[in-house]
């Protein structure tokens, strides 16, 4: 049997939207949240700055109202282009 993307997902995803800043190769970006759970998030970009298997960081401010200050490193696992931009899926390696 042979399983999709989704179904192998052991946590279900909370949907919602928020603004979290990401560094890649030195340079610092605000971008939107699309969702989060326990092993990653989706991300939404206008560019697509960021390929399959790249490692960035991740920070959630510690004045959002969905999440305390947080900071992850994750690692790009899917890039879907979307109307107007891009979807970036990502796993997460360390959170601290």
């Amino acid at each position: 049997m042979i399983l999709t993307q989704q179904e192998r997902r052991i946590f279900k995803r909370l949907s919602f939207t928020s603004q979290v800043h990401i560094t890649y190769n030195g340079s610092d970006k605000v971008v939107a949240c699309k969702d989060v759970n326990t092993e990653g998030m989706s991300l939404y970009l206008t560019d697509d700055s960021l390929k399959r298997f790249d490692q960035i960081a991740v920070r959630f401010d510690d004045h959002d109202s969905h999440f305390p200050a947080l900071n992850a490193d994750a690692e790009v696992i899917r890039v879907q282009a979307v109307d107007r931009g891009f979807l970036i899926a990502l796993e997460f390696i360390a959170i601290y």
